[in-house]
């Protein structure tokens, strides 16, 4: 059984398939993220040492450091929660209560793109939801965070989206 079909089999037997946030990515870039957090801790304490905190350099020191402290907090929320996730369901999709769309306000699914990973490991490809009307809504973006096999779940986003919009014979 394909990844695809067991989606199909989740959505027709539970009504929704949902995509949590993957835990191997999410440690990694937590890794990552804490890696840079020491270096930029490391850097600011040794020029504090050196009393050597003084102008633009300082300010931005201090203001990545607290760009790190952000992106480790969000990163072990995210572990925690497994969130945002994503769900697909009868009437739509949707990442949160404020970014979803109805199948009838999606205008097309597009392929996966971006740069390729080992194994969507540390890929930042991503498929694009867009909307029918793109003056008032943005594209929602799914991305390897959530779903290793972004392929298989294009192509059967698109098979639901036609599914969902074509018309009825009655």
């Amino acid at each position: 059984m394909s990844t695809a079909d067991a989606w199909s089999a989740e959505l027709e037997s539970a009504g929704q398939v949902v995509f949590p946030q993957r835990r191997k990515r999410l440690w990694i870039r937590a890794a990552i993220v804490a890696v840079f957090f020491g270096n930029s801790l490391w850097s600011l304490i040794d020029h504090i040492r050196a009393d050597d905190m003084s102008g633009m350099i300082a300010v931005l020191r201090i203001t990545s450091l607290g760009a790190f402290v952000y992106l480790v907090g969000a990163t072990v929320w995210q572990l925690a929660t497994r969130r945002p996730m994503v769900t697909v369901d009868r009437t739509g999709i949707r990442v949160s209560k404020r970014r979803s769309y109805d199948w009838q306000q999606i205008a097309r699914i597009d392929a996966p793109s971006g740069v390729f990973g080992p194994r969507g490991t540390l890929s930042l490809r991503s498929v694009q939801i867009q909307p029918v009307d793109q003056h008032r809504s943005t594209a929602l973006g799914i991305t390897h965070d959530n779903v290793l096999e972004l392929d298989q779940l294009s192509t059967w986003l698109r098979t639901l989206h036609a599914k969902q919009t074509q018309p009825t014979d009655d």
